[in-house]
């Protein structure tokens, strides 16, 4: 065997695990199980045999003690790249809108409106002055319960079935509340300007006052500009 081997495998040795914990160091990933291996693979290619056949002479004692020195470092802490996500807050719930119910119809103190089906209307010629006529349209209450009338009637002229003339105009007198008893009447003046030289109707128009139904009564008045009154107790 020759001598100087275990020198030699120290020297070469002490270098190369120098350079295997340089590389250790460098690479921070790498675990103790792959230091000591690398170390290991340095130890084998570095060894020598005896001349003869028999098998290569052990390490020295120095060698296992550099061995036995070598601190595997720790593992680095993998850094990770999922950012960590902070939980959102709940979300603030509103507060449930309550409708308030709407208010309750008031109910109308007093009777109700006179209707068409419960009124008697009738038109009736009054006296005559300078350039005027006059006429009355009255309304009669035929049931048995009270009811009102507030405002004017619509009133237009006709003649053969056709309108004469424009509508009256309402006045300004102001209108109030009429309470009707039953086969109690009121009524509304009517003054024809009868200056103009137009025709002379044959029959009046009448709606009663907030009444969509009409009727057609006989009356003679000339055709020229007509105003109304608000309907009055009889």
């Amino acid at each position: 065997m020759n001598r100087s081997c275990p020198r030699t495998i120290a020297a070469i040795a002490a270098i190369r695990i120098a350079d295997a914990i340089g590389m250790i160091r460098t690479i921070r990933t790498v675990g103790a199980v792959g230091a000591v291996t690398a170390l290991g693979a340095v130890i084998a290619l570095s060894g020598c045999t005896s001349s003869g056949t028999g098998p290569g002479s052990p390490a020295p004692s120095s060698i296992a003690a550099l061995t036995s020195a070598v601190t595997p470092l720790p593992d680095s802490p993998a850094t990770s790249t999922a950012q960590s996500t902070s939980p959102a807050p709940p979300s603030a719930t509103e507060p449930s809108k309550t409708t308030p119910p709407a208010p309750p119809k008031p109910t109308p103190g007093g009777p109700a409106a006179c209707t068409s089906t419960q009124l008697k209307v009738r038109a009736l010629r009054g006296s005559a002055a300078a350039g005027q006529e006059f006429a009355l349209i009255t309304f009669t209450n035929t049931r048995s319960a009270v009811c009102t009338l507030n405002g004017f009637p619509r009133v237009s002229l006709r003649l053969n079935n056709a309108a004469l003339g424009q509508p009256a105009q309402r006045s300004a007198k102001t209108p109030s509340t009429v309470k009707l008893a039953p086969g109690k009447q009121a009524q509304a003046a009517i003054t024809d300007f009868s200056s103009c030289q137009a025709p002379v109707s044959n029959a009046v128009r009448v709606y009663p006052p907030d009444q969509g139904e009409f009727v057609d009564l006989p009356l003679s008045l000339r055709g020229c500009r007509v105003v109304v009154d608000p309907v009055t107790l009889s």
